[in-house]
């Protein structure tokens, strides 16, 4: 009787889990995995432990920017050609606000153009760097191209500061709640309360000449892998030198560091570290695993599935995500051994990692 009784009270607990497993990677720390797939007029959810494709988020063009809050149970993303902000419930997986930053002004139409975005860590807000114009009868004026901050209930800009053109990548520094790492050509730092910008590691324009001026391919930020944000780099010295490497920034103690390869340049597109920080994934036409330490490349083969964009790294650190340029997502194990491939319903560019609370 005790055996049927216990069978009977727990049966309601593994069905619920069963459910859970079949909507995203359920976990002992209290949280689902799910992977956002960035492709043509929706975003891809992906169950990264069937894999399998659970749900398809329609928005209008290419899917740009994917930000989340700190739960992860809600995300912002960019599309309808760089003007439009959709607010998604990612546990429904499905819009449920849009947020477009076009609008008149006295004398004509105000042209706005989202490159970088992000949503604040308990989904309230929306920080948006926008290049801007205003389309008149026989001219466009070119505007300031700013940072706004925007109410996600009212969809008001509540706030502004002008920011310098090149700016691709907005993103909380949770670390260090009321930051904002802004990163363009260099990386500056948003003060949240004050609305203000300052510039914190000269990249591109070093203070240093013979430090090199450093172009950073940083299109997909990295915040709840590692705790650290990293990407492929190329350096040129006054000297002459090109010398390809990667360069990562620390959340904690807001430091950068870089590390040059021990290779030619071959151009490189994306970057993960793994949870030890003892070693790099770095992808494009060739896939390297490099000693975060002194730069050697361990191991360098060709992509599976040919040019690869964008790589991340599974919440528990022991899985490789690999896909965009195509509509492959390939699963891959810490030493590069494809284990799975998941054909997708379109070609994609980027691929976001969450955590959704449970």
């Amino acid at each position: 009787m005790l055996k049927r009784i216990l069978i009977v009270c727990c049966l309601p607990v593994v069905l619920a889990g069963l459910f859970v497993y079949s909507h995203g990677h359920a976990s002992a720390e209290g949280y689902t995995e799910k992977v956002f797939w960035a492709g043509y007029n929706q975003v891809t959810v992906v169950n990264p432990a069937v894999p399998e494709i659970v749900a398809s988020i329609k928005i209008k063009g290419p899917a740009r920017d994917m930000s989340f809050t700190e739960d992860g149970k809600k995300g912002l993303f960019l599309g309808n050609g760089r003007t439009t902000l959709y607010v998604v419930d990612t546990v429904q997986n499905k819009v449920i606000d849009e947020i477009n930053l076009s609008g008149r002004t006295d004398t004509g139409l105000l042209d706005r153009r989202v490159f970088g975005s992000t949503i604040s860590p308990d989904g309230t807000k929306a920080y948006a760097f926008v290049t801007q114009g205003e389309k008149q009868v026989n001219r466009y004026k070119l505007l300031p191209s700013k940072i706004l901050e925007i109410d996600l209930k009212t969809k008001e800009v509540l706030r502004s500061t002008e920011a310098p053109y090149g700016v691709h990548v907005l993103q909380f520094n949770l670390e260090h709640p009321g930051k904002i790492l802004v990163w363009g050509y260099d990386l500056y730092t948003l003060d949240v309360k004050e609305m203000k910008l300052t510039l914190t590691h000269g990249i591109k324009h070093p203070e240093k000449p013979e430090d090199g001026s450093t172009n950073m391919l940083l299109l997909f930020p990295r915040d709840r892998e590692s705790n650290m944000n990293i990407a492929p780099v190329i350096t040129s010295y006054p000297d002459g030198r090109v010398i390809e490497g990667i360069l990562w920034y620390d959340f904690k103690t807001e430091k950068l560091k870089t590390v040059a390869f021990d290779k030619e340049p071959v151009g490189m597109f994306s970057a993960v570290s793994n949870l030890e920080r003892t070693h790099a994934y770095v992808i494009m036409n060739h896939w390297y695993k490099v000693d975060m330490k002194t730069g050697h490349v361990i191991k360098d083969i060709y992509p599976p599935t040919g040019t690869i964009y964008d790589m991340n790294m599974s919440a528990d650190g022991k899985k490789l995500y690999l896909g965009g340029g195509g509509n492959d997502f390939i699963i891959a194990d810490m030493d590069m051994n494809v284990q799975k491939i998941l054909k997708m319903p379109t070609d994609g560019w980027n691929m976001k990692v969450v955590r959704v609370k449970n």
